[in-house]
């Protein structure tokens, strides 16, 4: 049995991807393959103060294995590079490199570049959520070892879906996850029967889901429209139970957690084109193949949002493909002790 220390970023804004994965992998290894110790450290992660760094150098205080979340660890390459030279093995979990996220000034992702370029080389190990997302690390950083540790996924109950189509984008409403996009394709579909919901956090970037919620008035689809917040429990799995299709308009998506959960419902997807999402789609990168439970769509392009929704809501032989298809994924989908198993056979942990 190996024990393992877990540090996490502590956040009241609504789960994210990464703190799901976060949550299931302790449960997995745990279960597994030993204890586990999870901090979650407050603060404005990935912009600490002294008094965060000094609680992320405690956290480190170990000569065992410490997983960092890298919201936490990637944003402090000096404590991470002092734990590893007292004889830590730090492994860095990046969910989504920092710069990647929009809407940051220049200067300011620049910034998150060089600290996160630091911290990729100096951790023992480094570790992400696909194959897509490794590639991405070592184009960005050149650090050529990245283990993956692909997320698992727990099966629930078979969509029933809902009449008229119930369309589903579950994410917190900011730039990277790029819900603007479906608003002139979502317009152009106006003439068919269709309702949606966009879920998640809006506290993230306020702004962004004030502009969505103006877009959506504005293009005169509020009566289509539900943007319930944060949805958790039993409320999410009603959710998903009367959903028909996912959409995943994402600007970077390293994975797509969401898209295996939807899958894990028999739910198929529309994603975004060159992002990790297509793999989480899938279960293997490359071309979309012609089984696929759904397709993909460049992230900036409206009109081709707009068309893959048409075809998917006039075509009953599309939309039946689409659900076999993802039928037929929800059957092969790993589990999250897969994921944990992934973590320890990578590390050499027995």
């Amino acid at each position: 049995m190996t024990a393992l220390r877990l540090v996490v970023p502590a956040r009241g804004a609504g789960p994210s991807g990464g703190d799901v994965y976060d949550a299931r992998l302790a449960r997995a290894w745990q279960a597994e393959h030993g204890p586990v110790e999870v901090l979650a450290l407050p603060g404005p992660w990935p912009r600490p103060g002294p008094g965060e760094r000094a609680g992320l150098r405690r956290a480190l205080g170990t000569t065992g294995t410490v997983v960092v979340d890298g919201l936490v660890g990637s944003a402090c390459p000096e404590e991470v590079a002092t734990a590893v030279a007292a004889g830590a093995r730090v492994v860095l979990l990046v969910h989504l490199p920092l710069p990647a996220e929009t809407g940051l000034p220049p200067e300011e992702a620049d910034r998150l570049a060089a600290l996160e370029s630091r911290a990729v080389r100096a951790a023992s190990d480094v570790v992400t959520t696909s194959r897509w997302a490794a590639g991405d690390l070592t184009r960005r950083y050149g650090r050529d070892r990245v283990l993956v540790a692909e997320p698992g996924a727990e099966r629930g109950p078979v969509a029933a879906g809902s009449s008229p189509p119930h369309l589903l984008v579950l994410g917190a409403l900011t730039r990277v996850k790029n819900h603007a996009v479906l608003v002139p394709a979502l317009d152009a579909v106006r003439d068919l029967p269709w309702q949606v919901t966009f879920a998640g956090p809006r506290t993230a970037q306020p702004a962004v889901a004030e502009e969505l919620i103006g877009a959506l008035a504005a293009a005169g689809l509020g009566s289509r429209v539900t943007l319930p917040g944060v949805v958790t429990g039993v409320a999410l799995e009603a959710l998903w139970g009367r959903t028909d299709l996912l959409l995943v308009p994402s600007l970077v998506e390293t994975y797509g957690l969401v898209v295996t959960e939807a899958l894990a419902r028999g739910v198929p997807g529309v994603v975004a084109t060159g992002t990790g999402a297509v793999e989480a789609l899938t279960g293997r990168p490359g071309p979309l193949p012609g089984d696929a439970p759904g397709t993909a769509a460049p992230p900036t392009d409206h009109r081709a949002w707009a068309q893959a929704l048409r075809r998917w809501l006039t075509d009953t032989e599309q939309r039946a493909a689409w659900r076999a298809g993802a039928l037929a994924r929800r059957a092969q989908l790993r589990t999250w002790a897969d994921t944990a198993a992934d973590l320890r056979r990578g590390l050499g942990l027995g």
